[in-house]
């Protein structure tokens, strides 16, 4: 993991993602390091959206209602629950993370059109729902960050620090 963090940017975007040690560490415990280790889904929280660098503040674990190897399901009733406490709290949410029992991580199709449906649902109030995939590999090989408007997803890349 990176002692400073790890800062990502979509290409041409005016502003980055930074996610601090603390939120590394939550994702990281997350990852599928054994063959019987089921997959994960949580959320991610920012304080402040209108920086050049948004900070993810919190990131969350959801209550799975199922989870296998290779998929995980929630109750959206829980994720909005969630987003209602901490939104009190003044935190924002940014979007999803969830396992992947792969290296490096890319989405599914399923994941994709999660992520559309999410995005799409969402219009009036984003632009696009970040979502990341924790794969096998150390961080940052194994930490896959993309938003997704409602039609693309968009990959981010790391950048240096």
């Amino acid at each position: 993991m990176a002692d400073q963090g790890l800062r990502f940017r979509l290409p041409g975007a005016m502003w980055s993602l930074a996610i601090p040690p603390k939120g590394l560490a939550v994702l990281e415990r997350h990852a599928q390091l054994g063959r019987a280790v089921r997959e994960s889904v949580g959320q991610l929280y920012a304080r402040d959206l209108t920086t050049e660098v948004v900070v993810v503040d919190a990131v969350t674990q959801l209550p799975s209602q199922w989870s296998t190897f290779a998929g995980v399901g929630f109750d959206l009733r829980d994720a909005e629950a969630e987003r209602e406490l901490l939104f009190k709290q003044g935190l924002h949410c940014l979007g999803f993370w969830h396992t992947h029992p792969e290296s490096i991580p890319h989405p599914s199709r399923t994941d994709l059109q999660m992520a559309a449906d999410h995005a799409n649902a969402s219009k009036g109030m984003f632009t696009g729902l970040l979502f990341l995939i924790v794969g096998k590999a150390p961080f940052p090989e194994g930490l896959g960050v993309w938003l997704h408007d409602g039609n693309q997803a968009l990959r981010a890349e790391q950048e240096k620090l």
